[in-house]
């Protein structure tokens, strides 16, 4: 497989350190992003990042709003973008691409309402032609930690066995070390769900609970996960590996995590739109607090801590039913 150019989609934090890690590989990168003012911010700066402390775009990476000079002449996309935009977005460069067959990489988390269909369902359902072209990228990966150069396994997942493995070789680098695994459904349905979990921690953050709370939140809510990733067909391994518990633990635990900070908001008082409003960029967690808990219903699972946490954010109940959920 011949690679030249890739293309990343949305040049967000994590967006911007996955373009910047290719790049230094030594491929030429085109970053595509839908918002004016952060490429004119970005560009302004002299290709610094307005959210990444010591940052500056590598030589090999183009800036770009147009999604036909993105599209059109890449040999790998990689998604980066809203869980929320990625159907819509799919429909809006299915002519850019006319049929051709690239690889494609998801590494933006989420279920859809509804569908409960995961991110690279949802790609190869709009790009027919990329059926097992198209794999998950997931796992305990802070984008600040990987822009300091803080060694990272991440999760490539995938039906393809052939292709992943050369992607694997392509885009494994320090810091950032890909493993591979055929179980795609379970990388990305935990890495949707812990991004819940992980608000959950930040609700005990804002509430003022401690470590002790928290560990019984987490052992608790790793049962659940195990309990919703199971009936959907994911395997014990992806459940309690990188995507899994992996994610949980690095999500859920430190200061920096999005979704921590906006349980953190929660448990403060502030109301979800405010909460959002003070994190910043996207914790995807709040996009998918919906579809698990729909999930959770559909399957007539006993997930009472994930319950809590949707009740609290969707229906703005107060955070001390979570406590409650606990036992406590």
């Amino acid at each position: 497989m011949q690679i030249n150019k890739i293309t990343v989609l949305g040049a967000g934090v994590w967006g911007s350190v996955i373009a910047q890690h290719i790049a230094k590989i030594g491929y030429k990168v085109t970053v595509w992003e839908y918002s004016k003012e952060l490429l004119a911010k970005i560009k302004d700066s002299d290709g610094r990042h307005p959210h990444i402390p010591d940052f500056k775009f590598h030589d090999n990476i183009t800036l770009t709003g147009s999604e036909e000079d993105a599209v059109k002449d890449s040999d790998m996309l990689v998604f980066v973008i809203s869980s929320k935009a990625i159907r819509a977005f799919c429909a809006k460069i299915k002519p850019i691409l006319n049929g051709r067959v690239i690889p494609v990489i998801s590494a933006s988390k989420g279920l859809e309402d509804k569908t409960f269909k995961t991110m690279c369902e949802i790609i190869e359902e709009e790009l027919p032609q990329l059926k097992d072209y198209v794999f998950a990228f997931s796992g305990p990966s802070f984008a600040l930690e990987v822009a300091r150069n803080i060694p990272t396994k991440i999760i490539l997942a995938g039906h393809n066995g052939v292709l992943m493995s050369e992607l694997k070789e392509k885009l494994s680098a320090p810091p950032v070390i890909l493993e591979t695994s055929f179980d795609r459904r379970g990388a990305e349905y935990g890495g949707a769900i812990k991004n819940v979990v992980a608000i959950g921690c930040g609700l005990l953050d804002g509430i003022g609970d401690g470590a002790n709370t928290k560990a019984a939140l987490l052992t608790q809510a790793m049962q659940e996960l195990n309990a919703i990733m199971l009936s959907q067909g994911c395997t014990t391994e992806a459940v309690y590996g990188l995507c899994g518990l992996g994610d949980a633990v690095l999500t859920g635990m430190s200061a920096i995590s999005r979704n921590r900070r906006l349980g953190e908001k929660l448990g403060q008082g502030l109301t979800l739109e405010q909460a959002k409003e003070q994190v910043g960029t996207i914790a995807e967690g709040a996009n998918s607090v919906q579809s698990v808990y729909d999930l959770i219903q559909k399957n007539k699972l006993n997930c009472p801590v994930i319950t809590a946490i949707w009740k609290i954010v969707i229906k703005g109940e107060k955070p001390s039913v979570l406590i409650q959920a606990l036992g406590f």
